[in-house]
């Protein structure tokens, strides 16, 4: 059996979770398909500041140093979604499902910010990606944070799929104004950085308005 691509797992699950609850009349699940969004990226990043901004809400100054910006797509802004990522650590071949050699990063981080019509209901698609997220994933702990002023539900938890490439992981899920946010750090098995760290760290430099 040929393995799932890095893009696959790592990039379609999570904008499926978001679809999903936006999109209501979509029923999607496993590998359901959504358009390529590796193909028609449209990667954006202010060279000056360093900032990428996502949504109407959300900007992004990473100053981690490990991180480094992997894509920056709002090709679903259409329907208020938006979505970036940023790959840390070493690359490795990976074999995708159309048996082409990609590039699979130690630990890969994913923002996905989804714009609604109201706090309402932005707070309830928000309490259901959380749910997914505690349903899809073997939780290890949960807990209640605040950076930069905003509050965000932290999950940290185990993979349970055995052909996902990564391990281990930390998500945050949290509601600005009419915005859910959703931030996923992910790695492999011997990645040794503290990714509860390393995504405080990340949201540090998250700013709202």
């Amino acid at each position: 059996m040929k393995r799932k691509s890095i893009k696959d797992y790592l990039i379609t699950q999570k904008i499926i979770i978001m679809i999903c609850t936006v999109i209501c009349s979509a029923i999607l699940s496993g590998c359901a398909l959504i358009p390529n969004l590796s193909d028609t990226a449209n990667n954006v990043l202010d060279e000056t500041s360093g900032q990428v901004v996502i949504g109407s809400h959300l900007t992004i100054h990473n100053t981690d140093e490990r991180l480094t910006l992997s894509k920056h797509m709002d090709t679903l802004s259409a329907d208020g979604l938006y979505y970036a990522s940023w790959v840390a650590g070493e690359s490795t071949p990976y074999e995708n499902i159309d048996g082409e050699s990609v590039s699979l990063y130690d630990a890969q981080l994913y923002v996905l910010a989804g714009e609604f019509k109201s706090t309402e209901t932005a707070q309830e698609n928000m309490n259901n990606w959380l749910a997914a997220g505690r349903s899809n994933y073997e939780v290890i702990s949960e807990d209640n944070i605040d950076c930069n002023g905003q509050s965000y539900s932290l999950i940290t938890y185990q993979f349970t799929n055995t052909e996902n490439p990564y391990d281990h992981g930390v998500s945050v899920f949290g509601v600005y104004e009419d915005t859910a946010v959703c931030m996923e750090l992910t790695c492999v098995k011997n990645y040794n950085e503290d990714l509860r760290q390393m995504l405080t760290e990340f949201l540090g430099n998250c700013t709202y308005e």
